[in-house]
């Protein structure tokens, strides 16, 4: 059978079938395209929103340990850090190496979750502790291709649970001192009443007390007697710090709160020869502010033992209390220079490092005093002079009556 040939026009007719058939389809794959992108862009946007919603800082690492995306809060913690262009150690820590002990390499290792905490005492975040969360993220083959490492700022935190510390902590002492002060108070009331009994009995014998061996019994019953009285009202002085106050604020008489307190660092001072002296230049009706004697004897405590602790031996630690106009400034040597900067929520995490100064401990602690100086309206400042060297000033406002 013969076949009949197909004529040019026949065959260009074919070709357009062809390719009209070819644009369809392809028109087809465009369009699904289209819609998985649509798809991809709004599972996209949903994830950025997520992300961008959460209160912690978020950081995605890649195994190499470059930042490949961060959440608006944690660019807000650490603004330097651009996606893709840098290491994870560089922005955290300004380290130009990868940080021993890198948890982030370790859960690489071995696929296990992270945790930790870091304070900082340099840079941008002096004084911050930060909370660290890192998780190893496996793709759909099971193998580890990033790392998602959340960050949250829990110095609040950290401030709260070191003050129930130091509630628990004056509980106990408080609680102990109660009870050293019940089992001492009856050896030292014998102490004192026999001691005054034999002085009274030497009274009467006047006429022998020429005597050399008299008149030394006599001086040593008066010192027995005159330091179990001192020792009466350490325990006393002891048990009014660690009593338990009102949460309310109240009038207090701030020279005889400094006075308490002196009282309790009075021992500390004499072992290293050094002479507590107060100068009291309060008015009389004006030696009163409104706060909560309790904080402000935590806080005097915590300077005067720090500042003893940082003077020469040999010398006098002077504390002076005056007015000055509608406040009552309060001085106290710093012979270290310590505050020679005002007291901020920043540089009380830098004071200087000594051997007889202030350690690393103490941070915390103050950090609390600089809370409770804040509660009460006060202001600290630091002034040197050339005969009184280097003075810190606690000003609180005064209750003008």
């Amino acid at each position: 059978m013969d076949h009949q040939e197909n004529s040019p026009a026949q065959d260009f007719k074919g070709l357009g079938h062809s390719k009209i058939g070819y644009f369809k389809e392809v028109r087809s794959k465009i369009k699904e395209l289209e819609t998985l992108n649509l798809k991809l862009a709004h599972r996209h946007n949903r994830l950025e929103a997520v992300f961008n919603s959460m209160d912690n800082g978020l950081t995605i690492l890649d195994r190499d340990l470059n930042i490949v995306y961060a959440n608006h809060i944690q660019k807000k913690m650490f603004p330097g850090i651009e996606e893709g262009k840098c290491k994870c150690y560089h922005v955290f820590y300004q380290k130009d190496e990868i940080c021993r002990n890198c948890p982030a390499l370790k859960s690489l290792e071995t696929h296990e979750t992270q945790n930790g905490e870091k304070f900082f005492k340099q840079g941008m975040h002096t004084g911050h502790y930060y909370e660290w969360t890192i998780s190893p993220v496996q793709n759909q083959f099971g193998k580890i291709d990033e790392i998602l490492m959340i960050m949250r700022d829990v110095t609040a935190r950290k401030e709260y649970e070191f003050k129930l510390m130091q509630a628990h902590r004056m509980a106990s002492v408080g609680f102990l001192a109660t009870g050293i002060a019940h089992e001492i108070n009856n050896p030292l009331t014998s102490i004192a009443g026999f001691s005054e009994g034999l002085l009274k009995r030497l009274k009467k014998m006047d006429g022998d007390r020429k005597d050399g061996a008299l008149k030394s019994f006599w001086e040593y019953l008066m010192i027995i007697n005159n330091e179990a009285y001192r020792c009466k009202e350490i325990i006393e002085r002891l048990r009014e710090f660690t009593h338990d106050s009102s949460d309310e604020y109240e009038s207090l008489e701030i020279d005889t709160i400094i006075k308490e307190t002196l009282m309790l660092i009075r021992q500390n001072a004499k072992d290293n020869n050094i002479k507590i002296v107060f100068q009291n230049l309060l008015s009389n009706g004006f030696n009163k502010i409104n706060g909560k004697k309790s904080q402000l004897k935590h806080l005097l405590l915590n300077l005067f033992k720090n500042l003893v602790n940082s003077s020469e031996q040999g010398g006098d630690f002077c504390v002076m209390a005056r007015n000055d106009g509608e406040r009552i400034e309060i001085m106290i040597p710093d012979p270290k220079g310590f505050f020679s900067n005002e007291l901020s929520e920043k540089n009380l995490y830098t004071l200087p490092d000594t051997e007889q100064g202030l350690e690393n401990r103490m941070i915390l602690d103050l950090s609390v005093c600089y809370s409770i100086i804040q509660n009460h309206r006060c202001e600290i400042r630091s002034k040197s002079t050339e005969e009184q060297g280097c003075i810190m000033m606690l000003m609180f406002p005064a209750i003008l009556s």
